[in-house]
């Protein structure tokens, strides 16, 4: 059984406080009650 976070093989994971929009506009993650963004990102 595979792992439920696994992440795909060229790939690695960023955590951020923030994400801006293509708008402009950045989104914190506290607003979610989260500490952080998790993205998975090519290396």
């Amino acid at each position: 059984m595979e792992k439920q976070n696994a992440v795909p093989k060229g790939t690695k994971v960023v955590y951020t406080k923030w994400i801006t929009l293509k708008n402009g506009k950045r989104i914190y993650a506290a607003a979610y009650g989260l500490k952080s963004f998790r993205l998975i990102v090519r290396k």
